[in-house]
């Protein structure tokens, strides 16, 4: 399946980018404003720096595997056996994150829009289209990222400008807000926000130039951090601390807050649009690289045969906490202490054990001729 699908540059590009963007939407600058005050868009540079500087780590040690996925890596390291814990590790995390996300989208939507739907209802139509998502495979969704990303961006930035009038500069003063040592912890916590470029280790066998492999990845990076700040620091110059943590949905807050004149008002319909067309391509993703991690890891020859097995678990985990606030709980312990040692420190260990031992195996070679 890998010899054929082959995925551009763009296409990956785009959807690294919705893949880590899609909490812009959510609660991230709502988040960024609790944990580091009027500084939650100085932390979230902060954030992109250390981003930043691991990938280079792991870019370095990546550049001996360079066109195999994480699971291959894995298998250099610790053979077999690591392959399928490696896959099994990562197949929890989007166990964890996908239904969580499922159940925010879903209980925000009934907020805002099907006040009168179960939620349950709501999920399940999410799920049609996460089916009809990974079913399609990835050279599908890709297209699809490649042709939304650019005008869910659009709209996005459209948005923050029409809310210019309503900047207030002294909205972000105090400057370093909770104070720098709060910044800088809680920078370190926040590379959780950066956990879905995992998903570049995984698309690399995909990629038509695999020596595009580095400048996709600085180039996801470096834009996801100028979506989050100016995100963040557009709801902050509207919405003054300590109101900017009371919102749940900071940039729907934002749409609706857009006033010119008598009849240009209530444009939230906008963001809802943005906020489903995410949603539908995040969750597709997740499950598509759920079922193919599965596939991987145990040598299947087919992934289709997983995809309705796992939406079913995927529901049935999404139905587990009780309300919104849980499902926010939830992810606040689990994913966001420990997304960000999966994605940057857990890589940078495998390539690391993955080089020493291709290298003693090399040595051994050489011993013997």
């Amino acid at each position: 399946m890998r010899e054929k699908v082959k995925i551009g540059s763009y296409k990956t590009t785009c959807l690294l980018m919705n893949m880590i963007l899609y909490k812009m939407i959510l609660l991230y600058p709502r988040n960024a404003a609790e944990e580091a005050g009027n500084a939650g868009w100085i932390m979230t540079i902060v954030t992109s720096v250390y981003v930043f500087i691991l990938f280079l780590i792991q870019k370095k040690l990546y550049d001996k595997f360079s066109g195999q996925d994480i699971l291959d890596i894995g298998e250099h390291a610790f053979g077999k056996t690591g392959k399928i814990l490696t896959g099994l590790l990562f197949i929890a995390n989007f166990l964890i994150l996908v239904p969580i996300i499922l159940r925010e989208f879903s209980e925000d939507i009934k907020v805002i829009s099907l006040t009168t739907t179960p939620v349950s209802v709501i999920i399940f139509m999410f799920c049609i289209g996460m089916v009809i998502g990974a079913y399609i495979g990835i050279e599908a969704i890709a297209r699809i990222h490649a042709l939304a990303v650019p005008f869910l961006a659009i709209t996005f930035i459209l948005i923050l400008l029409l809310c210019v009038p309503k900047f207030d500069i002294n909205n972000l003063s105090p400057w370093l807000g909770l104070g720098p040592l709060e910044i800088l912890k809680s920078s370190v916590f926040n590379l959780s926000n950066f956990s879905e470029f995992i998903v570049l280790y995984l698309i690399t066998p995909f990629l038509k130039k695999k020596k595009e492999f580095n400048a996709i990845g600085r180039y996801s990076i470096i834009v996801c951090a100028f979506f989050m700040v100016i995100g963040t620091i557009s709801y902050m110059l509207v919405f003054q601390y300590p109101i900017s943590i009371e919102f749940f949905l900071p940039i729907y807050q934002l749409a609706r807050s857009i006033r010119f004149g008598r009849f240009f008002t209530r444009i939230e319909p906008a963001f809802i649009l943005i906020w489903a067309s995410s949603a539908f391509l995040f969750l597709s993703s997740g499950l598509y690289f759920i079922v193919y991690l599965f596939q991987r890891s145990f040598g299947l020859k087919y992934y289709k045969p997983l995809i309705l097995p796992f939406t079913v678990n995927i529901f049935a985990l999404s139905m587990i906490p009780e309300n919104l606030y849980s499902t926010l709980q939830l992810q606040m312990i689990t994913y966001r202490n420990f997304g960000w040692i999966l994605t940057f420190l857990l890589p940078i260990l495998l390539f690391g054990i993955a080089s020493i031992r291709n290298k003693s195996i090399k040595n051994k070679e050489t011993i013997r001729q």
